[in-house]
């Protein structure tokens, strides 16, 4: 069948590149806010804009997640890589807050660990990929995200610190991170079912089909109207109780993670392919996070 032309161009190793660079930019954006706050305006909404530019990562590296396990050869490994990444970082900020002395007021200010929603989310789609019955383990991670949402949630409404479970220990994105991959990953057989009437008229099959640009192009619009979907009510949920000075059920402070719809762009333009990849290139990618945040951690304690 003749091939279509489709602007799905950007492959998996680009879309990383722009993952990083656009998380770096956040996570630089946050520690200027957090500097310039009330001492520089034009700094602050400088960095106010890498924060707003940064909202692209969740949803890209989202994305990754779903790519990994569906085409993983050992996509328990991949699981088993994103949980020792998770641990050893829990690690590294437990000994950081508590082990330190004078650190102990950290406990309420470290960030999130991005490696807690990549898990969660990994061993979610893990689960789904099992047979039969064994596929409501993936309610397991899900019940975990709902509690996460909920302890977020009561910390938002009523200015409260749950110190017993860390930021770092929890998912920060907890449900609506959660579903976001869920949609990627689903987008496969969803496409597939809008697929099949076309392929049965061209006298195609379906196997073919996955292999063209077309497909891909399907598929991408199914995962970023999903994404957007699930944005969207996360938005309006914000709104709910509102009273003009307070929404308490914005727990992921929607004003600002609205602009992850910006991703939509390279999510269309996803073209499905991996790309440039080495072992030293998936060795870096695990690393960056990490590393790049304790060069931003030690730059700016200077």
């Amino acid at each position: 069948m003749p091939e279509q032309k489709t602007p799905q161009i950007l492959s998996g190793f680009v879309l990383k590149l722009i993952g990083f660079l656009v998380m770096t930019l956040d996570h630089l954006g946050l520690f200027l806010m957090n500097r310039y706050f009330g001492v520089n305006e034009g700094l602050y909404q400088m960095a106010y804009v890498f924060r707003c530019i940064g909202r692209i990562a969740m949803p890209l590296f989202a994305l990754f997640v779903a790519e990994g396990i569906r085409y993983s050869r050992h996509p328990g490994r991949y699981v088993l890589r994103l949980l020792g990444m998770y641990v050893g970082i829990s690690l590294v900020l437990t000994i950081f807050t508590y082990a330190i002395p004078g650190n102990g007021h950290y406990a309420n200010e470290t960030g999130g660990n991005a490696f807690a929603d990549l898990t969660l989310l990994a061993v979610t789609l893990f689960a789904l990929r099992l047979p039969g019955p064994k596929k409501l383990f993936a309610l397991l991670p899900s019940i975990l995200a709902g509690v996460v949402l909920g302890i977020q949630l009561y910390e938002h409404a009523h200015d409260f610190t749950v110190l017993w479970l860390p930021r770092y220990l929890r998912p920060d994105y907890s449900a609506m991170g959660l579903l976001i991959g869920v949609g990627f990953y689903l987008a496969y057989p969803i496409a597939d079912l809008f697929s099949k009437p076309f392929v049965e008229n061209m006298g195609v099959s379906l196997d073919v089909y996955r292999q063209t640009k077309g497909y891909r192009k399907i598929v991408n619009l199914v995962g970023a109207s999903i994404f957007f979907a699930v944005v969207v009510i996360f938005w309006g949920i914000s709104y709910i109780g509102y009273n003009y000075d307070f929404r308490p059920y914005d727990n992921y402070l929607m004003q600002l993670q609205s602009y992850c719809l910006l991703a939509l762009v390279p999510l269309y333009l996803y073209s499905g392919n991996r790309g440039y990849d080495s072992k030293a290139f998936r060795i870096g990618t695990y690393l960056y996070y990490p590393v790049h945040i304790a060069i931003l951690f030690l730059i700016f304690s200077l």
